[in-house]
């Protein structure tokens, strides 16, 4: 067995926001390269690695089998939590657009019996953080990862009330409370993409991104 490592930003980052547990799942696992880490390093004992697509699953079974993890992985085909046929510690759900990630928790919410949630989405960001509110979940902490030549922002939530306003839901509260790596830089890019829309909903977003951004180049000066 060759030690794993291949981790790029954003599973890098959704790694060290995934809490040491007993029992964790990855849903959408794709690859299965973050459950291959979080089970060679030790940080997880048991992992459920599940994907709506049989073929993608098949590249995670062949992961974790040339690894010698697949004897702490029950793999499972199927669509969202569905899959989970035990209460899991700790729940990642990676590489997807927020309507279909908030779709997930919402319909699965059952399911989730108050496990920390690793999340992140291609897009609708605030559409998530709305459903985690709705579900009685507060986000403890937003990182921002860089990889494929574009930004992603990934959280971890846990069960706990949280009221955030229209800005917080747009811009992430933990991100602007503890101005992460890549920040400044995340912001311009978002600006870059604001400034192409011509809603009053889009405006109002590009001037709050506008004020973050000088918020922060004011305290990198002092």
């Amino acid at each position: 067995m060759n030690r794993f490592s291949a981790l790029d930003d954003r599973l890098s980052r959704a790694s060290a926001l995934f809490p040491a547990c007993e029992y964790g799942a990855d849903i959408g696992a794709d690859h299965g390269r973050l459950s291959c880490f979080l089970l060679e390093s030790g940080k997880v004992q048991r992992m459920c690695v599940a994907d709506i697509s049989a073929d993608s699953l098949k590249k995670a079974e062949a992961l974790l089998t040339e690894q010698g993890l697949n004897d702490r992985v029950d793999f499972r085909v199927g669509d969202g939590l569905s899959v989970l046929d035990r209460p899991a510690d700790a729940i990642a759900i990676l590489g997807m657009g927020g309507h279909t990630l908030g779709g997930i928790l919402t319909e699965g919410q059952e399911k989730l019996q108050g496990a920390a949630l690793i999340l992140s989405a291609h897009t609708d960001m605030p559409l998530v953080r709305q459903t985690l509110m709705e579900l009685g979940y507060r986000i403890e902490a937003e990182e921002i990862a860089f990889a494929a030549n574009r930004f992603y922002v990934l959280l971890r939530a846990a069960p706990g009330k949280e009221a955030l306003s229209e800005k917080q839901l747009r811009l992430g509260p933990r991100l602007m409370e503890t101005f992460p790596t890549h920040y400044l830089e995340y912001l311009q890019w978002r600006i870059g993409i604001a400034e192409k829309k011509q809603s009053p909903e889009g405006k109002r977003e590009l001037n709050w991104l506008k004020e973050e951004e000088a918020r922060v180049r004011d305290s990198e000066n002092h």
